[in-house]
């Protein structure tokens, strides 16, 4: 089966770290299973690695298919195809370190959904180590020479990253048009950019309605700021190859999402609107809504990805011009770009 994620494999990848106690994410697993498992027609199920991928190791790819497949069957009473299973164990093996939402299709591709998996991040790491796999750091990409990670350490909990990693992942099993749109044809960048900034600003709401946690925003952001800042530049050069991907080669305009978390920041403190009281289905309406206002919009997502590739000044020069040639196409354009430099240090 061919999936959003797999598109995506060699970020996962770099983002994968090892080692050390983690806030144990098993009991909100479970909690949450029961919350949204029948939300909508399809069930969404959020696997608990912590269960599920010790069982895996060491044995013949046939019988984790048949483990996976029990566990599927016993916990959540869905019956995987042997596909399906197929596709699932490397989320429990070799991207155990990866966090991914993959909706499953009952008849073909961009039919109807039998079901959609949350695969939580499987490796229990402490802050320090937490902090450098949302940032993308490894020694296999070293962008952040002399970088100061202490900041993010002081900034964040272990448990506010494992929680929003987990919340992003099931609101995009919740989110029934951005994602869905990348799975009815050949997914675009900018598509995907839109279905990330959905599951980012939905887990904000859904973090500051069910744990307090409302005032996650302006560190988040900067969080993604600093990922797009650092790695989008190393996303979009020679020296990633050009057969990981274009949505890959994207990254860093992909995961550029601190538009759209300032913007749903921003709703939460409008005391009147009371965004703290809203049910679910308000709670998506008013994501969406916020995608749709403040995501970057697709030409703005090309010229921020042309300031990634081919650096911030020439960008701006290419832009520039094109805005005098041709205003009324470009110039909206062009002070996205120069806004959204100002927002990346650039």
């Amino acid at each position: 089966m061919k999936n959003l994620p797999r598109l995506i494999v060699p970020i996962l990848l770099m983002l994968t770290h090892g080692l050390g106690f983690a806030f144990d994410l098993s009991s909100e697993v479970e909690k949450l299973n029961e919350e949204y498992r029948n939300t909508y027609e399809y069930p969404i199920i959020i696997f608990d690695k912590n269960e599920i991928a010790p069982k895996l190791v060491g044995l013949e790819e046939t019988d984790q298919i048949e483990i996976v497949k029990n566990y599927t069957l016993d916990i959540h009473d869905i019956e995987l195809s042997h596909n399906e299973a197929v596709n699932l164990v490397p989320y429990f093996t070799s991207l155990n370190g990866a966090a991914s939402a993959i909706p499953f299709f009952e008849r073909g591709w961009g039919k109807e959904l039998k079901f959609c998996a949350v695969l939580p991040n499987g490796i229990m790491n402490d802050l320090s180590a937490e902090v450098r796999r949302v940032l993308g750091d490894s020694k296999e990409v070293d962008v952040y020479e002399n970088f100061d990670f202490s900041r993010f350490e002081n900034l964040f909990t272990l448990e506010e990253l494992y929680l929003y990693s987990l919340y992003h992942e099931l609101s995009h099993c919740l989110d029934q048009n951005f994602m869905l749109k990348n799975y009815s044809s050949s997914p675009s960048a900018h598509g995907v950019h839109e279905a990330e900034s959905f599951a980012e600003v939905n887990a904000l709401f859904l973090l500051a309605q069910k744990k307090g946690m409302r005032n996650l925003g302006a560190k988040r952001s900067l969080l993604r700021k600093t990922y797009s800042q650092y790695m989008g530049p190393y996303l979009a050069s020679d020296k990633v190859s050009t057969f990981a991907g274009p949505i890959v080669k994207k990254g860093g305009s992909v995961y550029f999402l601190t538009p759209a978390i300032i913007a749903a920041q921003r709703e939460l403190e409008n005391y009147k609107k009371g965004v703290m009281d809203f049910n679910l289905e308000q709670t998506l309406a008013l994501s969406k809504e916020v995608v749709e206002h403040h995501a970057i919009n697709s030409r703005s997502f090309q010229a921020l990805n042309k300031s990634f590739k081919d650096g911030s000044e020439e960008a701006k020069r290419y832009y520039r011009d094109l805005s005098q040639r041709d205003p009324d196409l470009f110039l909206a354009t062009y002070y996205d770009l120069l806004y959204l430099s100002v927002l990346l240090d650039r």
